[in-house]
Protein backbone atom coordinates (compact mmCIF):
# COMPACT_ATOMS: atom_id res chain seq x y z
CA UNK A 1 0.00 0.00 0.00
CA UNK A 2 1.35 3.44 -0.93
CA UNK A 3 2.10 5.96 1.79
CA UNK A 4 -0.63 8.19 0.34
CA UNK A 5 -3.25 5.49 0.87
CA UNK A 6 -1.98 4.83 4.39
CA UNK A 7 -2.38 8.51 5.30
CA UNK A 8 -5.68 9.21 3.53
CA UNK A 9 -7.77 9.05 6.71
CA UNK A 10 -5.22 11.04 8.71
CA UNK A 11 -5.26 14.30 6.74
CA UNK A 12 -7.11 17.10 8.52
CA UNK A 13 -9.56 17.70 5.66
CA UNK A 14 -10.97 14.22 6.33
CA UNK A 15 -11.58 15.14 10.01
CA UNK A 16 -13.64 18.30 9.63
CA UNK A 17 -16.08 17.48 12.46
CA UNK A 18 -13.37 16.48 14.93
CA UNK A 19 -11.11 19.52 14.60
CA UNK A 20 -13.46 22.15 16.00
CA UNK A 21 -13.08 24.30 19.15
CA UNK A 22 -9.84 22.56 20.14
CA UNK A 23 -6.31 23.54 21.14
CA UNK A 24 -4.31 22.26 18.18
CA UNK A 25 -0.58 21.73 18.50
CA UNK A 26 0.65 22.35 14.97
CA UNK A 27 4.20 21.33 14.08
CA UNK A 28 5.36 23.49 11.19
CA UNK A 29 8.72 23.84 9.47
CA UNK A 30 9.69 27.49 9.83
CA UNK A 31 13.39 26.75 9.43
CA UNK A 32 13.72 29.77 7.15
CA UNK A 33 16.86 31.71 6.17
CA UNK A 34 17.59 34.57 8.59
CA UNK A 35 20.00 37.45 7.95
CA UNK A 36 20.62 40.36 10.33
CA UNK A 37 17.68 39.18 12.46
CA UNK A 38 15.32 39.37 9.48
CA UNK A 39 13.51 36.63 7.57
CA UNK A 40 15.06 36.48 4.09
CA UNK A 41 12.73 33.98 2.41
CA UNK A 42 9.29 33.38 4.00
CA UNK A 43 8.25 30.60 1.58
CA UNK A 44 7.85 27.97 4.29
CA UNK A 45 5.78 30.33 6.43
CA UNK A 46 3.52 31.25 3.51
CA UNK A 47 3.06 27.57 2.62
CA UNK A 48 1.75 26.80 6.12
CA UNK A 49 -1.12 29.28 5.84
CA UNK A 50 -3.51 26.86 4.13
CA UNK A 51 -3.46 24.55 7.15
CA UNK A 52 -3.51 27.42 9.66
CA UNK A 53 -6.50 29.08 7.97
CA UNK A 54 -8.31 25.73 7.79
CA UNK A 55 -7.92 25.27 11.55
CA UNK A 56 -8.67 28.88 12.50
CA UNK A 57 -11.90 28.85 10.49
CA UNK A 58 -13.07 26.01 12.74
CA UNK A 59 -12.57 28.18 15.81
CA UNK A 60 -9.50 26.33 17.06
CA UNK A 61 -6.58 27.74 18.98
CA UNK A 62 -3.21 26.89 17.40
CA UNK A 63 0.06 26.33 19.25
CA UNK A 64 2.87 26.46 16.67
CA UNK A 65 6.04 24.43 17.17
CA UNK A 66 9.09 24.74 14.92
CA UNK A 67 12.85 24.46 14.96
CA UNK A 68 15.19 27.07 13.52
CA UNK A 69 18.79 26.25 12.65
CA UNK A 70 21.03 24.04 14.77
CA UNK A 71 21.66 25.99 17.98
CA UNK A 72 24.50 24.67 20.14
CA UNK A 73 25.72 27.62 22.21
CA UNK A 74 24.13 30.42 24.22
CA UNK A 75 25.19 32.81 21.47
CA UNK A 76 23.27 30.65 18.98
CA UNK A 77 20.12 31.25 21.01
CA UNK A 78 20.22 34.92 20.05
CA UNK A 79 20.67 33.99 16.39
CA UNK A 80 18.06 31.24 16.22
CA UNK A 81 15.24 32.53 18.41
CA UNK A 82 11.84 32.12 16.78
CA UNK A 83 11.00 35.60 18.10
CA UNK A 84 12.44 36.76 14.76
CA UNK A 85 9.78 34.72 12.96
CA UNK A 86 7.10 35.95 15.37
CA UNK A 87 8.02 39.55 14.60
CA UNK A 88 7.96 38.91 10.85
CA UNK A 89 4.51 37.31 10.99
CA UNK A 90 3.16 40.10 13.18
CA UNK A 91 4.65 42.90 11.06
CA UNK A 92 3.18 41.39 7.90
CA UNK A 93 -0.17 40.51 9.51
CA UNK A 94 -0.04 36.99 8.07
CA UNK A 95 -2.42 35.33 10.53
CA UNK A 96 -6.17 35.93 10.51
CA UNK A 97 -6.65 35.34 14.24
CA UNK A 98 -7.92 37.13 17.33
CA UNK A 99 -4.57 37.23 19.14
CA UNK A 100 -1.02 36.16 18.29
CA UNK A 101 1.36 35.54 21.20
CA UNK A 102 4.93 34.32 21.74
CA UNK A 103 5.63 31.61 24.35
CA UNK A 104 8.99 30.84 25.93
CA UNK A 105 7.84 28.66 28.85
CA UNK A 106 6.34 25.31 27.79
CA UNK A 107 5.33 24.45 31.35
CA UNK A 108 2.41 26.88 31.29
CA UNK A 109 -1.23 25.94 30.73
CA UNK A 110 -2.90 27.45 27.68
CA UNK A 111 -6.64 27.86 28.20
CA UNK A 112 -8.89 27.55 25.15
CA UNK A 113 -10.10 30.92 23.86
CA UNK A 114 -10.88 30.34 20.18
CA UNK A 115 -9.01 31.67 17.12
CA UNK A 116 -5.83 32.45 19.07
CA UNK A 117 -2.39 31.51 17.75
CA UNK A 118 0.74 31.00 19.83
CA UNK A 119 4.31 30.55 18.57
CA UNK A 120 6.58 28.63 20.94
CA UNK A 121 10.30 29.36 21.21
CA UNK A 122 12.64 27.23 19.05
CA UNK A 123 12.01 23.59 20.02
CA UNK A 124 15.74 22.88 19.74
CA UNK A 125 16.35 25.18 22.71
CA UNK A 126 14.81 22.44 24.89
CA UNK A 127 17.05 19.54 25.94
CA UNK A 128 16.18 16.24 24.34
CA UNK A 129 14.34 17.51 21.25
CA UNK A 130 16.61 15.87 18.68
CA UNK A 131 16.81 12.65 20.74
CA UNK A 132 13.01 12.24 20.78
CA UNK A 133 12.97 12.62 24.54
CA UNK A 134 9.47 11.55 25.56
CA UNK A 135 9.39 13.68 28.71
CA UNK A 136 9.90 16.73 26.52
CA UNK A 137 7.31 15.41 24.05
CA UNK A 138 4.84 15.10 26.93
CA UNK A 139 5.44 18.74 27.92
CA UNK A 140 4.71 19.80 24.35
CA UNK A 141 1.60 17.59 24.32
CA UNK A 142 0.29 19.18 27.52
CA UNK A 143 -0.11 22.47 25.64
CA UNK A 144 -3.02 21.17 23.55
CA UNK A 145 -5.70 18.58 22.78
CA UNK A 146 -4.76 17.34 19.30
CA UNK A 147 -1.47 17.15 17.38
CA UNK A 148 -1.30 18.06 13.69
CA UNK A 149 1.99 17.60 11.87
CA UNK A 150 2.43 19.83 8.83
CA UNK A 151 6.24 20.00 8.93
CA UNK A 152 7.04 18.05 5.79
CA UNK A 153 10.63 19.32 5.78
CA UNK A 154 11.20 17.68 9.19
CA UNK A 155 9.40 14.36 8.71
CA UNK A 156 12.63 12.48 8.05
CA UNK A 157 13.62 13.15 11.69
CA UNK A 158 12.11 11.31 14.67
CA UNK A 159 12.30 14.19 17.15
CA UNK A 160 10.17 15.03 20.20
CA UNK A 161 8.14 17.77 18.49
CA UNK A 162 7.90 15.91 15.18
CA UNK A 163 6.97 12.39 16.28
CA UNK A 164 7.21 11.99 20.06
CA UNK A 165 4.06 14.03 20.78
CA UNK A 166 2.06 11.32 18.99
CA UNK A 167 2.57 9.08 22.02
CA UNK A 168 0.23 11.35 23.99
CA UNK A 169 -2.25 12.97 21.59
CA UNK A 170 -4.49 12.03 18.64
CA UNK A 171 -2.34 12.81 15.60
CA UNK A 172 -3.17 13.98 12.08
CA UNK A 173 -1.34 15.50 9.12
CA UNK A 174 -1.78 18.96 7.60
CA UNK A 175 -2.60 20.13 4.09
CA UNK A 176 1.00 20.96 3.20
CA UNK A 177 2.09 17.39 3.98
CA UNK A 178 -0.80 16.16 1.83
CA UNK A 179 0.22 18.39 -1.08
CA UNK A 180 3.86 17.33 -0.80
CA UNK A 181 3.09 13.62 -0.79
CA UNK A 182 0.55 13.94 -3.63
CA UNK A 183 3.09 15.66 -5.89
CA UNK A 184 6.22 13.77 -4.88
CA UNK A 185 4.37 10.48 -5.35
CA UNK A 186 4.18 11.35 -9.05
CA UNK A 187 7.97 11.00 -9.10
CA UNK A 188 7.68 7.46 -7.75
CA UNK A 189 5.73 6.37 -10.84
CA UNK A 190 7.05 8.91 -13.36
CA UNK A 191 6.16 9.42 -16.97
CA UNK A 192 9.38 8.51 -18.73
CA UNK A 193 12.06 9.48 -19.59
CA UNK A 194 12.71 10.58 -15.99
CA UNK A 195 15.64 12.94 -15.33
CA UNK A 196 17.13 13.80 -11.94
CA UNK A 197 19.41 16.84 -11.57
CA UNK A 198 21.49 16.86 -8.37
CA UNK A 199 23.73 19.78 -7.46
CA UNK A 200 25.05 21.41 -4.33
CA UNK A 201 28.38 21.07 -2.58
CA UNK A 202 28.53 17.59 -1.09
CA UNK A 203 28.32 14.14 -2.62
CA UNK A 204 29.67 12.09 0.31
CA UNK A 205 26.41 12.15 2.25
CA UNK A 206 24.38 11.40 -0.88
CA UNK A 207 26.20 8.34 -2.22
CA UNK A 208 23.62 5.78 -1.12
CA UNK A 209 20.86 8.12 -2.25
CA UNK A 210 22.45 8.56 -5.68
CA UNK A 211 22.99 4.82 -6.06
CA UNK A 212 19.34 4.20 -5.16
CA UNK A 213 17.94 6.96 -7.38
CA UNK A 214 19.97 5.69 -10.33
CA UNK A 215 17.75 2.59 -10.25
CA UNK A 216 14.65 4.80 -10.55
CA UNK A 217 15.60 7.35 -13.23
CA UNK A 218 16.66 7.23 -16.89
CA UNK A 219 19.37 9.90 -16.65
CA UNK A 220 21.01 11.81 -13.80
CA UNK A 221 22.89 15.09 -14.08
CA UNK A 222 25.36 15.64 -11.24
CA UNK A 223 26.37 19.30 -11.17
CA UNK A 224 27.66 21.87 -8.69
CA UNK A 225 30.66 21.11 -6.51
CA UNK A 226 29.37 17.54 -6.23
CA UNK A 227 30.56 16.80 -9.76
CA UNK A 228 34.07 18.05 -8.93
CA UNK A 229 34.56 15.17 -6.50
CA UNK A 230 33.80 12.80 -9.37
CA UNK A 231 36.16 14.63 -11.71
CA UNK A 232 38.92 14.54 -9.07
CA UNK A 233 38.44 10.77 -8.79
CA UNK A 234 38.85 10.58 -12.58
CA UNK A 235 42.22 12.36 -12.17
CA UNK A 236 41.18 15.66 -13.74
CA UNK A 237 42.88 18.84 -12.53
CA UNK A 238 40.28 20.94 -10.70
CA UNK A 239 42.77 23.54 -9.45
CA UNK A 240 41.99 24.90 -5.99
CA UNK A 241 38.31 24.01 -6.19
CA UNK A 242 36.36 22.39 -3.37
CA UNK A 243 36.07 18.60 -3.47
CA UNK A 244 35.64 15.74 -1.01
CA UNK A 245 38.07 12.93 -0.26
CA UNK A 246 35.51 10.17 -0.57
CA UNK A 247 35.16 6.90 -2.46
CA UNK A 248 32.77 7.40 -5.38
CA UNK A 249 33.77 4.26 -7.28
CA UNK A 250 30.30 2.72 -6.94
CA UNK A 251 28.75 5.47 -9.08
CA UNK A 252 31.75 6.74 -11.04
CA UNK A 253 31.28 4.75 -14.24
CA UNK A 254 27.49 4.58 -14.32
CA UNK A 255 26.43 5.41 -17.88
CA UNK A 256 23.23 7.11 -16.68
CA UNK A 257 25.26 9.95 -15.13
CA UNK A 258 25.89 13.13 -17.12
CA UNK A 259 28.52 15.61 -15.92
CA UNK A 260 29.00 19.25 -16.94
CA UNK A 261 32.11 19.93 -19.01
CA UNK A 262 32.13 23.75 -19.03
CA UNK A 263 32.74 25.78 -15.89
CA UNK A 264 33.12 29.34 -14.61
CA UNK A 265 36.49 29.75 -12.89
CA UNK A 266 37.98 32.55 -10.78
CA UNK A 267 41.18 33.11 -8.81
CA UNK A 268 39.37 34.39 -5.71
CA UNK A 269 35.75 33.66 -4.81
CA UNK A 270 35.03 36.99 -3.08
CA UNK A 271 37.23 39.36 -5.10
CA UNK A 272 38.19 37.75 -8.41
CA UNK A 273 40.66 39.44 -10.75
CA UNK A 274 39.35 37.17 -13.51
CA UNK A 275 36.14 35.27 -14.15
CA UNK A 276 36.21 33.14 -17.27
CA UNK A 277 34.67 30.04 -18.84
CA UNK A 278 36.86 26.95 -19.16
CA UNK A 279 36.48 23.34 -20.23
CA UNK A 280 37.26 20.76 -17.55
CA UNK A 281 40.34 19.73 -19.58
CA UNK A 282 41.78 23.25 -19.36
CA UNK A 283 41.49 23.99 -15.63
CA UNK A 284 44.71 25.51 -14.25
CA UNK A 285 46.40 24.90 -10.91
CA UNK A 286 45.25 28.25 -9.49
CA UNK A 287 41.71 28.16 -10.84
CA UNK A 288 38.70 27.87 -8.53
CA UNK A 289 35.58 26.45 -10.14
CA UNK A 290 32.55 28.43 -8.89
CA UNK A 291 29.81 27.39 -11.31
CA UNK A 292 28.99 24.51 -13.65
CA UNK A 293 27.38 25.31 -16.99
CA UNK A 294 25.18 23.08 -19.12
CA UNK A 295 26.47 21.26 -22.18
CA UNK A 296 24.68 19.68 -25.14
CA UNK A 297 24.19 16.36 -23.33
CA UNK A 298 22.50 18.12 -20.39
CA UNK A 299 20.40 20.28 -22.71
CA UNK A 300 19.20 17.22 -24.62
CA UNK A 301 18.44 15.28 -21.43
CA UNK A 302 16.27 18.12 -20.12
CA UNK A 303 14.35 18.70 -23.34
CA UNK A 304 13.83 14.97 -24.00
CA UNK A 305 12.48 14.16 -20.51
CA UNK A 306 8.83 13.89 -19.46
CA UNK A 307 9.52 14.05 -15.71
CA UNK A 308 12.28 16.14 -14.08
CA UNK A 309 13.37 16.56 -10.47
CA UNK A 310 15.99 19.20 -9.60
CA UNK A 311 17.73 19.50 -6.22
CA UNK A 312 20.84 21.60 -5.67
CA UNK A 313 22.25 24.65 -7.51
CA UNK A 314 25.02 24.46 -10.08
CA UNK A 315 27.27 27.04 -8.47
CA UNK A 316 28.11 28.89 -5.26
CA UNK A 317 24.65 30.42 -5.15
CA UNK A 318 25.16 32.48 -2.00
CA UNK A 319 28.09 34.29 -3.67
CA UNK A 320 26.10 35.10 -6.79
CA UNK A 321 27.52 32.42 -9.05
CA UNK A 322 24.27 31.20 -10.59
CA UNK A 323 24.77 31.30 -14.37
CA UNK A 324 24.47 27.52 -14.61
CA UNK A 325 21.34 27.46 -12.46
CA UNK A 326 19.79 30.13 -14.71
CA UNK A 327 20.58 27.97 -17.75
CA UNK A 328 18.87 24.97 -16.12
CA UNK A 329 15.84 27.05 -15.08
CA UNK A 330 15.50 28.50 -18.59
CA UNK A 331 15.56 25.03 -20.16
CA UNK A 332 13.04 23.76 -17.62
CA UNK A 333 10.74 26.63 -18.59
CA UNK A 334 10.93 25.45 -22.22
CA UNK A 335 10.20 21.83 -21.29
CA UNK A 336 6.72 20.27 -21.26
CA UNK A 337 7.78 17.76 -18.61
CA UNK A 338 6.28 17.48 -15.12
CA UNK A 339 8.87 19.47 -13.14
CA UNK A 340 9.57 19.40 -9.41
CA UNK A 341 12.18 21.41 -7.49
CA UNK A 342 13.37 20.73 -3.94
CA UNK A 343 16.16 21.82 -1.60
CA UNK A 344 16.63 25.12 0.23
CA UNK A 345 19.18 26.79 -2.05
CA UNK A 346 17.42 25.65 -5.22
CA UNK A 347 14.08 26.92 -3.93
CA UNK A 348 15.65 30.24 -2.86
CA UNK A 349 17.09 30.58 -6.35
CA UNK A 350 13.90 29.75 -8.24
CA UNK A 351 11.90 32.11 -6.01
CA UNK A 352 14.17 34.93 -7.18
CA UNK A 353 13.38 34.24 -10.85
CA UNK A 354 9.63 34.78 -11.27
CA UNK A 355 9.68 34.17 -15.03
CA UNK A 356 11.01 30.64 -14.44
CA UNK A 357 9.30 29.88 -11.13
CA UNK A 358 5.86 30.04 -12.73
CA UNK A 359 6.82 27.25 -15.14
CA UNK A 360 7.62 24.77 -12.34
CA UNK A 361 4.79 22.36 -11.54
CA UNK A 362 5.67 21.86 -7.87
CA UNK A 363 8.20 23.41 -5.49
CA UNK A 364 8.82 21.18 -2.48
CA UNK A 365 9.43 22.71 0.94
CA UNK A 366 11.65 19.80 1.91
CA UNK A 367 15.40 19.44 1.53
CA UNK A 368 16.63 16.19 3.03
CA UNK A 369 13.03 15.09 3.56
CA UNK A 370 12.26 15.36 -0.15
CA UNK A 371 15.31 13.33 -1.13
CA UNK A 372 14.63 10.73 1.53
CA UNK A 373 11.01 10.38 0.42
CA UNK A 374 12.11 9.75 -3.17
CA UNK A 375 14.60 7.15 -1.95
CA UNK A 376 12.50 5.32 0.66
CA UNK A 377 8.97 6.20 -0.58
CA UNK A 378 8.14 7.10 3.02
CA UNK A 379 9.67 9.09 5.91
CA UNK A 380 10.86 7.98 9.34
CA UNK A 381 8.53 10.20 11.40
CA UNK A 382 5.52 9.11 9.33
CA UNK A 383 6.36 5.45 9.96
CA UNK A 384 6.83 6.14 13.68
CA UNK A 385 3.41 7.79 13.89
CA UNK A 386 1.70 5.08 11.81
CA UNK A 387 3.14 2.40 14.08
CA UNK A 388 1.70 4.20 17.11
CA UNK A 389 -1.66 4.42 15.36
CA UNK A 390 -1.79 0.63 15.12
CA UNK A 391 -0.89 0.06 18.77
CA UNK A 392 -2.70 2.80 20.72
Amino acid sequence: MSILNKLNDLFIDSKTDLLVNKRIILRVDYNVPIKNNKVVDPTRIINSLKTINFLIEKNNDIILLTHLGRPKTEEDKLKYTTKTIFNFIKENNLFNCNNFEFIEDINIKIDYKGRNIYLVENVRFFNGETKNDLELAKKFANLGDIFVNDAFGSLHRVHSSVAGISNYLPTYFGLLVKEEILNLSKLLTPKRPYLIILGGAKVSDKLNLIKNLLTKCDKMVITGAACLTLYKSLNFNIGKSFFEETDVSNILNNNLIILPTEFIVVDNIDNPSYKIKKNIKDIGDNDIIVDALINEDIRKAILDSNTIFWNGPSGIFEKGYNEGSIEIAKLLSESNAFKVIGGGDTVNFINSTVEYKNKIDFISTGGGATLEFLEKETLDAIEYILKLKTTI
